[in-house]
C-alpha cells in the first residue's frame, strides 16, 4: 500500500507541476499592520459587473488569476472584519500583470484631521483556523503567552496549569510555525505575552502539519518588522506585597520587564525580545485520603503550605533577509531557562482501623517537609531557505535543532515529634533532550490551485539518569535504593510524506490533504538492559471547506485524523518519590491515542465584530491516564494507562465586538459530553464515567475619558469527569485598569488578578479520585488577590516626543 501512496504522491506532483503562466496576480494585506491576510475573498469582475472568476488569498495573502482576455475588469476584495475595496484595471497586450498590494481598513477604522482610530478586526477565521489578536486580552500585559492563550473561546487552564483546547490536554504550541519538542506550557511561558501579535487556534491542521495533538495547534505569532526603520517597546512589572500569604515560610517576589525591537532595511528584517518574569506565589492545600490492604484501612488527612518560588527568562532572535527575487533566507534562535521550587510543608493525622471490627490498631501525627526543585535550559535554532523556481514553483527547506537541560531533584523528610526523623529521601535526576527537525517541500501553484508536497523528519532523543537517597530513624547518611534508581535512553522518530491539494473558487475554499508516517519508538533501560521497541504506520488524511454564503455568512466543515504520542514522561518506569504520600511511575509499553475529529461551524460578519458556532465530534482510542492505586498504606502510586476509548461531542459559541463606541466585548462558551471507558491497571471492573463540562472565557473594556481604558476578563472551567474520579470546577477573575500618557508613549497600566471579594473558592481546585480500595480527594488553593502594576514604554514614540539636545559643532567636526 505505502508503494501505491509514494506513486500517487509523485504524481500529483508530476500532473500539477505543469502550470499556466499567471496574468494577474497582486497581494492583500492590513491597512494598518501592513501584514499579508490569508483567505480573503478575490472576485473578478467584467464590465458588466458579472463575475468571471474567483478564489481566496494563499497564507501569505497572495493571489493569481490567468487566462483573462482583453478587456476592463474590477476586482472586488473583502474579508470578514475588513472593508470591501474594488480596483478597476484594463488588459490590453501585457502578458503579466501584477496589481501589486491591495490594503484593506478594517470597518471601524476612521480617519479625523490629524489623529488616526483605528480598530482592526481582533478575531478572525479560516477554514482550518480562528486567529485571535493579543492585545484585546490587557489582563495578560507583562505576563507570558499563556496568559493570552488561557483567554481564548475554545480554551481553558486548571490550577496545575495544564491546557486543553476544547477539553484535550493534547496540544501542539508551534511559534511562528516553528514547532518544539517540550510541553506546551513550557513553550508558552518562554513567551512573553507583549511580544506576541496574534495567536492562532488550529482546529483542523492540513497534512503538512505534524499530526501530533488531539487537541490541534496554537502558533504564537511574534512582534516583527513592518516598516522600515528601528523601533523597540520596553515593559516593567512590579507586584505589591500578598494580601494573604497563608502563613507561607517566605514571602512571595513578582517583579519581571521585557524588551523587544523589530528592525527593517531593503532586503533584511530583524527582530527579537528579551523577557525576564520572577512569579512566586502563595498556595495551601488540604486533603484527606484512606487505603484498604485486607483487614486494615488508614485515614491520613493531611494539610498545609504548598507555594512555589519561581522565575524564567529567555531571549528571542529572528531574522530574514531577500538574496534575490528567487532566494531567500531565515535565522532564528530562542533561549530561555526556567526555575521552579515547590514547597509542601503538610501535617499529618494518620489513624488506622481494623474495618471488621472497628478497632483503632495506631495513630500518629507527623509532618513532612518536601522540596522539590525543577530546572532546565532550553535552546532551539531554525534555518529555512526558500527557492523560487518560477511564478508557479517554489521549494522550501528547514531546518530545527532543539536542546533542553533538564535537571532537578525532590527532597522528601518525614519527622514524629518534632525531633525524630523517620525517614529523609533525596531524588535527583538529569534528562537532557536533543532534537532535530528535517523537511523538505515543493509548492505548486496556478491561478486557484495550489499543491505542496514534501517529506519530514523527526528525531528527538533523551538520556534520563534518576537517583534516589534515604536514611532510616534519624541517620545522616543515606544510602542509594536500587529500586528508584536507574538510567534510560529514549528515541523517537518519524518520517513522513505528506500532499495537500487547496483549491479555491469563487466563494469556495476545498483543502485535501494525506499524510503518511512511519513511526518508531525505543526506551531502553540501561540498569536492566529492557528494552521496549514500538512502531506502526499510520495514514492521516485531511479535509477542509470553507464556504461564504453572502450577506457576512461563512460556513466551514472539516475533519482530520490525529494522534496524540506518548511523552518520556509517561513512558519512564523509574519510580519517583513525588512526596509523602505519592509515588509517581510511568508504562513504558503505553499505546499512542488514535483520535478522529470532525466539525462544521458558522461564522457571521458583523459591522464592529464577528460571531462564530461550531459543532464537534472527537472519538479516541487508547486515551491516556493518569490514575491511582495502593502502594502501601500511606502512599499512593501515580501512573500513567490507556483507557479503552473516549468520545466527547460538544459546541462552542464566540465573538467580539464593539456594543457602542466605547465598549468592547469578546467571550467564548464551551460546552461538550465526555465519556470515557475501559479497564484501569490491575482492577477487573470495566470503569466508564461520563458527565457535561462547559467552560466560559469572557472580558469587557471600556475606553472611558482621555486615554482611560478598564476591563473584566473572566475564566470559568465547570467540574469534569476523569476515569476514577472528578476534578472541581475552576475560576479565575481578572482586572485592569490602564492609563496612556504622552500621546501613548507610556502606558501605565494596574492589575487585580484572582479577585476574591468572599468566598467563591477563586484560585483553587478540588481532585478526588476513587477506587474499590482507596479514596483520596484533594483541593489545592493558590493566591488570590495578586495586584501588579505594569509601565510600557514605547521607545520610538518617546523619541519623537522628547527630542534630546546634541553639539552641533562637535557632530561636524566629527
Amino acid at each position: 500500500m505505502i508503494r501505491y501512496l509514494i506513486a500517487l504522491y509523485f504524481l500529483l506532483t508530476v500532473q500539477f507541476g505543469i502550470a499556466q503562466s499567471i496574468k494577474l496576480s497582486g497581494q492583500v494585506k492590513d491597512s494598518l499592520s501592513n501584514s499579508p491576510i490569508p483567505y480573503a475573498s478575490i472576485g473578478l469582475l467584467d464590465a458588466d459587473n458579472k463575475v468571471i472568476d474567483g478564489m481566496m488569498t494563499d497564507s501569505l495573502g497572495a493571489f493569481r488569476f490567468s487566462n483573462i482576455k482583453k478587456g476592463k475588469y474590477k476586482i472586488n476584495v473583502k474579508f470578514i472584519g475588513y472593508k470591501q475595496i474594488h480596483r478597476s484595471i484594463e488588459i490590453k497586450d501585457q502578458k503579466k500583470i501584477d496589481i501589486g498590494t491591495l490594503l484593506l481598513a478594517s470597518t471601524g477604522q476612521n480617519l479625523q484631521e490629524v489623529a488616526i482610530t483605528a480598530n482592526t478586526a481582533t478575531q478572525k477565521h479560516s477554514s482550518d483556523r480562528q486567529a485571535y489578536m493579543a492585545s484585546q486580552y490587557k489582563n495578560a500585559t507583562g505576563g507570558t503567552a499563556l496568559d493570552i492563550v488561557k483567554n481564548l473561546p475554545s480554551a481553558s487552564v486548571d490550577a496545575s496549569g495544564n491546557i486543553s483546547m476544547r477539553g484535550n490536554t493534547g496540544v501542539i504550541v508551534l511559534i511562528n510555525g516553528k514547532p518544539s519538542f517540550l510541553d506546551p506550557a513550557t513553550i508558552l511561558n518562554q513567551i512573553a505575552a507583549n511580544d506576541v501579535t496574534e495567536i492562532e487556534y488550529i482546529t483542523s491542521p492540513t497534512a503538512q502539519f505534524d499530526p501530533d495533538g488531539k487537541g490541534g495547534i496554537i502558533n504564537l505569532k511574534t512582534k516583527k518588522s513592518t516598516a522600515a526603520g528601528f523601533s523597540w517597546l520596553v515593559n516593567l512589572q512590579a507586584g505589591l506585597p500578598s494580601i494573604d500569604d497563608y502563613n507561607n515560610r517566605e514571602p512571595q517576589k513578582r517583579f519581571g520587564g521585557d524588551i523587544a525591537f523589530q528592525y527593517k532595511k531593503k532586503k533584511l528584517a530583524l527582530n527579537g525580545a528579551a523577557n525576564y518574569l520572577r512569579n512566586d506565589n502563595a498556595g495551601f492545600r488540604e486533603g484527606d485520603v484512606n487505603t484498604v490492604i485486607g483487614d486494615r484501612q488508614t485515614f491520613f488527612p493531611s494539610k498545609g503550605e504548598r507555594s512555589f518560588d519561581k522565575y524564567n527568562f529567555g531571549m528571542r532572535v529572528n531574522s530574514s533577509y531577500e538574496i534575490s527575487d528567487k532566494h531567500a533566507v531565515s535565522l532564528g534562535m530562542l533561549a530561555s531557562r526556567k526555575f521552579q521550587d515547590r514547597l509542601a510543608d503538610i501535617y499529618y493525622n494518620n489513624r488506622t482501623i481494623r474495618p471488621s471490627t472497628g478497632e483503632e490498631i495506631g495513630r500518629t501525627d507527623y509532618f513532612n517537609s518536601n522540596l522539590q526543585n525543577k530546572q532546565g535550559e532550553f535552546y532551539m535554532f531554525d534555518f529555512n531557505y526558500q527557492y523560487k523556481i518560477n511564478t508557479a514553483n517554489s521549494l522550501q527547506m528547514g531546518v530545527i535543532y532543539e536542546y533542553a537541560h533538564i535537571y532537578g531533584s525532590t527532597k522528601n523528610g518525614n519527622i514524629e515529634h518534632d525531633v525524630d526523623t523517620v525517614q529523609w529521601t533525596h531524588n535527583k535526576y538529569k534528562n537532557p533532550l536533543h532534537g532535530l527537525r528535517l523537511s523538505l517541500q515543493h509548492t505548486w501553484k496556478s491561478d486557484h490551485q495550489e499543491l505542496s508536497t514534501g517529506y519530514q523528519l523527526r528525531n528527538d532523543n533523551q538520556k534520563g539518569s534518576f537517583d534516589y537517597y534515604a536514611s532510616q530513624n534519624g541517620s545522616s547518611n543515606q544510602q542509594l535504593v536500587p529500586e528508584f534508581t536507574g538510567k534510560l535512553t529514549a528515541t523517537n522518530r518519524v518520517h513522513a510524506i505528506f500532499t495537500q491539494y487547496n483549491q479555491q473558487f469563487s466563494a469556495t475554499q476545498l483543502s485535501l490533504g494525506l499524510r503518511y508516517e512511519y513511526y518508531q519508538r525505543d526506551l531502553h533501560l540501561l540498569h536492566t538492559d529492557q528494552k521496549y521497541p514500538y512502531a506502526i504506520h499510520q495514514l492521516y488524511p485531511t479535509f477542509n471547506l470553507m464556504h461564504d454564503l453572502g450577506s457576512g455568512w461563512s460556513w466551514k466543515v472539516a475533519a482530520s485524523r490525529r494522534v496524540q504520542r506518548n511523552n518520556n514522561f509517561e513512558l519512564n518506569p523509574i519510580p519517583e518519590r513525588e512526596h509523602s504520600e505519592t509515588l509517581e511511575q510511568g508504562d513504558p509499553e503505553l499505546l499512542p491515542e488514535f483520535t478522529l475529529n470532525t466539525e462544521t461551524g458558522l461564522i457571521k460578519k458583523l459591522k464592529t465584530g464577528s460571531i462564530f458556532f461550531n459543532g464537534y465530534y472527537q472519538h479516541t482510542k487508547n486515551p491516556i491516564q493518569r490514575v491511582n492505586s495502593v502502594y502501601a498504606d500511606t502512599i499512593l502510586r501515580r501512573v500513567f494507562t490507556n483507557a479503552d476509548y473516549a468520545s466527547r461531542y460538544g459546541a462552542e459559541l464566540g465573538g467580539e465586538g464593539r456594543l457602542i463606541s466605547w465598549l468592547k466585548v469578546n467571550g467564548g462558551l464551551n460546552v461538550y459530553h465526555y465519556k470515557i471507558s475501559g479497564q484501569v491497571l490491575n482492577y477487573q471492573d470495566t470503569r466508564t464515567n461520563q458527565d457535561w463540562v462547559y467552560s466560559i472565557n469572557a472580558g469587557i473594556q471600556a475606553d472611558f475619558l482621555k486615554n482611560w481604558s478598564t476591563g473584566l476578563q473572566l475564566n470559568y472551567l465547570s467540574e469534569k469527569p476523569t476515569v476514577q474520579g472528578m476534578d472541581s470546577r475552576f475560576i479565575v477573575p481578572n482586572f485592569n485598569l490602564s492609563k496612556a500618557f504622552w500621546k501613548g508613549a507610556l502606558t501605565v497600566q494596574l492589575q487585580w488578578q484572582f479577585i476574591e471579594l468572599g468566598d467563591w473558592g477563586v484560585n483553587e481546585q478540588r481532585i478526588t479520585t476513587y477506587s474499590s480500595d482507596f479514596y483520596t480527594t484533594t483541593n489545592y488553593i493558590y493566591e488570590k488577590n495578586i495586584v501588579l502594576l505594569n509601565l510600557s514604554f514605547n521607545m520610538h514614540k518617546l523619541n519623537k516626543l522628547f527630542k534630546l539636545p546634541k553639539s552641533e559643532f562637535g557632530e561636524k567636526e566629527f
